[in-house]
């Protein structure tokens, strides 16, 4: 169970301590209630408190049950665990939950998780970018790279999984230090760059392993050039610093952005093996997976051909804003 609990993309897991076929809710609970033991009952992990609460999930949402049902159910479970009722607190939570593609009703502990600092507003959280890394294929020998890292959320995932050296990189680092986790900071695997994504002076050709990386796609002003050249600029910036063949990436952007970046990439020889549309806050977007080919072709790039405008400006964030502009003075 503690295995389950720490897998960082599952937001909720439960041990299932009992089931029933479904039938009217009501009498299903009391099944449920008749048939706990106290040895069914899973060891808490970690220190808790001495609470608990029930909560009832049923076909997708939050569901009420008979009075008396409810509290035979409480009773019963402090009898086997010892556990006094806090229906307001923040103890052991027990479900009962209901799917709509099973055709049992089961009583489940929810599997406590380890304590997360708290996301700054609109960062992506830590389940998404555990799963994205993870989109990586990580392996123990990984130099990784994040050339837009920001608050830091893909290299903190990296933190929690082996890796020879991971590199944070954004022109932003004296903003964001002070709200990097300790971990980002004493790691010694990280190195700490303050770099313009589109050049990564410090990054050598062909050293990086994986790059998993979300371009600002903001909502504030317009780049000081077209969004095509910027997705043309940082694919060649990825094709440059990954390994030929071995190299691996995997890049969120916005959905409107898709093909800027379609384009940008094949031209730059980052071959894209897949593509998935998720929603990021409520917003459209979309993640690229793939390799970078033996031998990159940055020509159509590099003059500048024509693209297909969107029929809507693009947008970024102040963040890219800003680095742009520092890079267009320089």
């Amino acid at each position: 169970m503690e295995r389950v609990a720490s897998i960082p993309f599952a937001k909720n897991a439960f041990a299932v301590i009992s089931e029933t076929r479904r039938g009217d809710i009501d009498a299903n609970v009391a099944q449920l209630t008749g048939s706990l033991r106290t040895r069914q009952f899973p060891a808490l992990l970690g220190e808790r408190s001495r609470g608990f609460r029930v909560m009832v999930h049923v076909d997708g949402e939050l569901a009420s049950i008979g009075g008396a049902q409810k509290r035979e159910l409480e009773r019963t479970i402090s009898a086997c665990t010892g556990l006094r009722l806090e229906a307001g607190g923040r103890g052991q939570e027990y479900w009962v939950i209901g799917r709509l593609d099973m055709d049992s009703l089961m009583f489940c502990a929810r599997l406590p998780k380890p304590a997360q600092p708290r996301k700054a507003r609109g960062a992506l959280s830590h389940e998404l970018s555990s799963m994205l890394v993870l989109a990586s294929d990580p392996h123990p020998g990984d130099t990784f790279l994040d050339p837009f890292a920001g608050s830091g959320s893909f290299v903190v995932a990296r933190l929690g999984m082996p890796a020879r050296e991971i590199v944070y990189s954004d022109l932003d680092l004296a903003e964001h230090r002070e709200n990097l986790p300790p971990e980002a900071l004493s790691d010694g695997r990280v190195r700490l760059l303050a770099e313009d994504a589109l050049t990564l002076p410090s990054v050598a050709d062909a050293s990086v392993d994986v790059v998993v990386t979300d371009p600002p796609w903001g909502e504030h002003e317009e780049l000081p050039m077209p969004y095509e050249e910027f997705a043309d600029l940082t694919s060649l910036s990825l094709a440059r610093v990954l390994r030929p063949e071995a190299g691996r990436f995997v890049l969120l952007c916005a959905r409107r952005g898709v093909p800027a970046f379609e384009e940008a990439l094949e031209s730059a020889g980052l071959r894209v093996a897949a593509t998935h549309d998720i929603l990021v806050n409520g917003h459209p977007a979309t993640v690229f997976t793939g390799t970078r080919d033996a031998a990159p072709q940055p020509e159509r790039a590099a003059t500048g051909a024509s693209r297909k405008t969107p029929s809507k400006p693009l947008l970024i964030g102040m963040g890219t804003y800003r680095r742009s502009l520092n890079r267009f003075s320089r």
